[in-house]
Formats: structure tokens, C-alpha cells, sequence
């Protein structure tokens, strides 16, 4: 039994080796970062951005127009070819994307935030989530920290910068253009057509269609020529890569196997090689034990860099990386107005336009220029209306700085934005069909031109003094000082000197009533009536005071007191009785 379970247990013990040594084979291992290809001397402690800064200005650097979109294209052309270079056979991958701005990416190590937390990962990795049919390393980075060097812009994200310090850039602005050279800061940050994707290398291989690594070389960094470093960088066979056009303006990428000082290519064949290919222009990227190429998720290069049991090779650990990948939008979501089909944006709704879905277009009359083109139409100014804003006559009247005196506008006195409110305008006055503002006409003036002008100003805005003589009124609207309007009449006929006699009574002869004959007359007769009047109270007072002293001057006449009180005698009242009754018995 004992026996039995020894077996059993050396048994399972040989097949945890075996799966333990078998997944260590798989497994792609760490490389010991021992193929170093640095452009600067480690000794004088150099990085690859120690140049000059330029902050502000324009540097030498060419723009190459966006390639047409390419009807049918099938993804990036892969080419594989082992050449020789001064009777060495040296293998590398030749590849190139139509359409950049929508095929092309730069991508962080790792995934987004690897620049800014200094990761590092294989291109394998990094382009697991990221979809890429092919990839290559990117730009330079400090082997030690795994700080990003250099600008890097991935996809319309700047997330590294090289603050002025000059090396060779290659980056695709947002309208497409390709750029490939030396960047000031502020050519960086441009915001007019900023980049989507930018990264640097060091080293300028071609320019306009010419080798252009000596100026390369001076422009970059004048100080560390003395050392012989640089040069070295330059002119060392190794593993090499490049990002760069071609004339009709597809992205180029150039990988090529190799080992420092051992196999490989230099800088002036990579060139040349690139020069055969219609290349354009283009920027030497990282290479040495960077150098990796990677197809549809599988390493297909050979890596200079050893394992950590120093049997195999593995691939480097790097920064940034270079992808290609089935076309996607700028932004991928196309801004949230639209779907993105096969890299171009299919805007919905009736008025987003442009490439990314970020243009409003209201028609070739762009709202008559009388509105704002809004996701929705034409959102009219007040004033105007109608689907392109140009809807309404405007009313005969002074201009307004509201609005151009040609045109269409509100009618029937409205204003205001769909001219949905009603004019308060009085006496004619013309209405601003922008802000509902009355203009009055002459002699009238207020805010809804319901009041006249003052006693003796007139004319627009009631601005005018009269000019009439004797101070007398005019005609508000006119200035007129023979005519009146009629709710002045009863006033002005109380002055003579400042009413003249009409047309038709000269005509006729017919005299005013009011004249001052009339007056006089009137108040004679006036005058003699009262004197009648006095006399006549006079008379009537004197003859009331004599009838009273002749009866004070005769004899004294008693009443009794029983008649004082209304009462009579009995025989009295029997006499009157019998007065009254002529037939009583």
C-alpha cells in the first residue's frame, strides 16, 4: 500500500514538473534589456530630448495633404522581405494603411494612462485591447522609469510633452494632414487643427523626398556631436523601425530585424530602402531591442533582446506603439450625432455635417444670416422668421441697426423672435420688428407714440421749436404756423394777433362774429343793462321806505288780542255764519 502511494505521488509530482516546464516555454518570459541602442552617451547623461526649446514661432517641418478615401480598401498591405545590404540578408516588414486619420493610432503602454504612470508593456500587450492588425514600437523612452519621451498625442489626447525640445516629430492633424519635422510648443498645441495622433522619434530620415540625416543630425542636437555617440547611433547596424507617407499619402511603416553592431541595418540604408519605396517623408522611431512588429496579435519579428535564462530571445518591455487598425472615426463616437460606418460618420439628423459630425449646415442660405443654425433648423433672430429666416416684408420706415434695410421681416406689427408679439405703436409709427421699439412719426413722440408734442415744439422726436411770431404755436407735425389741428382752436381763437382768417371766408367776404366791434357792442350793452338794472333796484328800495314812514306817522289802532291769535267773537263769528248761509231759517 505504502508503495503504492509513493508511485502515485512521484507520478503526480513528474507531471507538475512537466506542465511547470511546459508553460515556462510558453510563456514569452521578461528580455534582460541588454540590446541598448541609445542616440546620446550614457556618460554625459543625456536624454533624448536635451536640444534647444522652442516655445513659440514655426519650425521646418512639411504637411502633406489627407489621401482620398479609397473605395473597397481591405486594410493595411503587409510586405515581407529579406534584402541585402552590403552583402548582409536582413529581413523586415514593409506596411502601408490608406486613409491614416481613421486607420492609424498611437497608443500608451499598456492602454490608456500607461505614459502617465510610466508603465511599460510588450506591443503584444498593449494592442490586445486595442484591436490592431498590425503594430510596431513606438517612440523613445528612459529605459530605467519608463517615462514617456517626447510629445505623444493618442487619439486627440496629449499625454506626454516634449516642452520645446526639438527632435523629429510624425503626427496627423484633425482634418487629416500629415506633419512630419519640428514642432514648436505652440505649433504643438495649435487649437485651429490640433493633432489626433503625434508621437517622436530622433533623426529626420527623409524630407520631401530626400535623405536629409546630416541636417537631421545639426538640428537635433549640436552638443553631443563631440562625444561620437550620436554618430554611432547613426551609422551602427541594428534592428531599426520608421513611421512615414508615401506620395498618394498612405502611412508607411518600415520594420526590420536585427542586433546591435551584430545584424541589421543603419540609418543611411533605412533611408534609402524607404527612398525605393516611394516613401516621402519619414522619422526614425526606437529600435535595438525595441524593435518589434506584431501581426493581427502575434509577435512576427525576431527580438534581439535575451530572456531572463539568457537562452531565448523575448521582446522588450517599451513605451508607446504605433497601430493599425480597421478604420475608426475621429472621435469613434462621432461626437454623439452619428454612427461611425467603416471609419466615416454618418451624422443623424437633418443638419449635423462634417467629418465628425460637428458641423451645423442649415442650407446654402445659412439662415439668411439673420439666424443661428441650431441641430433643430434655423433659429431665427428677432425680427425674422421662416425655415431659412427670410420670411415677411419688413414695413416701409427709417432703418434699424437691428436689422439690414433689405429683406424680409415681421408683419402686421409683430416682432420679436417667430414675430410672436404684438406692436404697441400708436398714430401710425412704424414698429422694429427686432425689439417692438415704436418710431414715431413727426409730432408725436412716448414710448408708444400716443402723446403730441408740447405747445410749441414739433417735428420728429417733437425736437423743432416753433419759429412763429407773437410766440405763437405751429403745426406739430409740420412746423406750419398757419395751420392748427383742431384740439387747438378754442385755445388759439382767445388771441387775435395769431389767427389768420381761412381761404374761404376771404373768399365770400363773410366777416368773423368775434370781431372787436362785436366785443365792444356786446359790452356796452352789457354796461347799460346794469345801469338800468342799479336804477331800477335803487327806485324800488326808496319807495319801500316811504310806504313805511306813512304808516308810522298816523293813529295808534288797537287789535285785540283774541284776533292777533286768530280767534273771534261769538257774535262776529255768528255774523259771518249767517253771511255765509243766505237760506237758514
Amino acid at each position: 500500500m505504502a508503495a503504492s502511494i509513493g508511485r502515485w505521488s512521484l507520478f503526480l509530482l513528474a507531471v507538475l514538473c512537466f506542465l511547470g516546464q511546459a508553460s515556462g516555454g510558453l510563456s514569452p518570459g521578461v528580455s534582460r534589456d541588454d540590446d541598448l541602442l541609445v542616440p546620446y552617451s550614457r556618460a554625459r547623461a543625456r536624454s533624448a530630448r536635451d536640444c534647444t526649446r522652442v516655445r513659440a514661432g514655426s519650425r521646418e517641418h512639411e504637411s502633406w495633404p489627407p489621401s482620398a478615401a479609397t473605395p473597397g480598401a481591405r486594410g493595411p498591405a503587409v510586405r515581407t522581405f529579406i534584402s541585402h545590404f552590403a552583402d548582409r540578408a536582413v529581413s523586415g516588414h514593409l506596411t502601408r494603411a490608406a486613409e491614416p486619420l481613421h486607420a492609424f493610432s498611437v497608443l500608451e503602454p499598456g492602454g490608456p494612462g500607461g505614459c502617465a504612470s510610466r508603465r511599460r508593456a510588450t506591443v503584444e500587450e498593449t494592442v490586445r485591447a486595442a484591436g490592431c492588425s498590425v503594430a510596431q514600437n513606438g517612440g523613445f523612452f528612459r529605459i530605467d522609469t519608463g517615462e514617456c519621451l517626447g510629445n505623444v498625442v493618442s487619439d486627440g489626447r496629449r499625454v506626454s510633452s516634449a516642452g520645446g525640445l526639438q527632435n523629429a516629430q510624425f503626427g496627423i492633424r484633425h482634418d487629416g494632414t500629415l506633419v512630419t519635422g519640428y514642432l514648436s510648443e505652440e505649433e504643438v498645441l495649435d487649437p485651429e487643427n490640433a493633432f489626433v495622433q503625434l508621437l517622436s522619434g530622433v533623426v529626420w530620415l527623409i524630407r520631401n523626398g530626400s535623405i536629409y540625416i546630416n541636417e537631421s543630425q545639426e538640428a537635433e542636437c549640436d552638443e553631443t556631436q563631440e562625444t561620437g555617440s550620436f554618430s554611432k547611433f547613426v551609422n551602427v547596424m541594428s534592428a531599426r523601425t520608421a513611421v512615414g507617407h508615401d506620395r498618394k499619402g498612405q502611412l508607411v511603416l518600415f520594420h526590420a530585424d536585427g542586433q546591435t553592431e551584430q545584424r541589421g541595418i543603419n540609418l543611411w540604408e533605412m533611408a534609402e530602402f524607404l527612398l525605393k519605396q516611394d516613401v516621402v517623408n519619414a522619422i526614425n522611431l526606437d529600435g535595438g531591442g525595441s524593435a518589434t512588429f506584431v501581426l493581427n496579435g502575434t509577435l512576427a519579428s525576431y527580438p534581439s533582446d535575451h530572456c531572463q535564462d539568457n537562452m531565448w530571445r523575448c521582446p522588450r518591455r517599451v513605451s508607446t506603439v504605433v497601430c493599425i487598425h480597421e478604420p475608426r472615426c475621429q472621435p469613434p463616437d462621432c461626437n454623439g450625432r452619428g454612427t461611425c460606418v467603416e471609419g466615416h460618420c454618418q451624422c443623424i439628423g437633418h443638419f449635423w455635417r462634417g467629418a465628425a459630425c460637428d458641423r451645423l449646415d442649415c442650407g446654402p442660405s445659412n439662415c439668411s444670416q439673420h439666424g443661428l443654425c441650431t441641430e433643430t433648423g434655423c433659429r431665427c433672430e428677432a425680427g425674422w422668421t421662416g425655415s431659412s429666416c427670410s420670411e415677411g416684408k419688413a414695413p416701409k420706415r427709417a432703418p434699424s441697426p437691428a436689422l439690414d434695410t433689405q429683406g424680409e421681416a415681421c408683419t402686421n406689427g409683430s416682432f420679436g423672435e417667430d414675430c410672436a408679439r404684438k406692436c404697441q405703436c400708436q398714430n401710425g409709427a412704424a414698429c422694429d420688428p427686432a425689439q417692438g421699439t415704436c418710431l414715431c412719426p413727426p409730432g408725436f413722440t412716448g414710448d408708444t407714440c400716443a402723446q403730441e408734442c408740447p405747445f410749441g415744439w414739433h417735428g420728429p422726436g417733437c425736437q423743432q421749436l416753433c419759429e412763429c411770431e407773437h410766440q405763437c404755436p405751429c403745426n406739430p407735425q409740420t412746423g406750419n404756423c398757419s395751420l392748427y389741428p383742431p384740439a387747438l382752436n378754442s385755445i388759439l381763437s382767445q388771441v387775435k394777433q395769431c389767427l389768420q382768417p381761412s381761404e374761404a371766408t376771404l373768399k365770400t367776404g363773410e366777416h368773423s362774429l368775434l370781431t372787436g366791434t362785436t366785443w365792444l357792442a356786446l359790452t356796452l350793452a352789457l354796461v347799460f343793462l346794469l345801469l338800468l338794472s342799479s336804477v331800477a333796484n335803487v327806485s324800488l328800495l326808496l319807495s319801500s321806505r316811504a310806504e313805511r314812514s306813512r304808516h308810522l306817522d298816523g293813529a295808534y289802532v288797537y287789535h285785540p288780542l283774541q284776533e292777533m291769535n286768530g280767534e273771534l267773537l261769538a257774535a262776529e263769528k255768528e255774523q259771518l255764519g249767517d253771511a255765509r248761509n243766505p237760506f237758514k231759517d
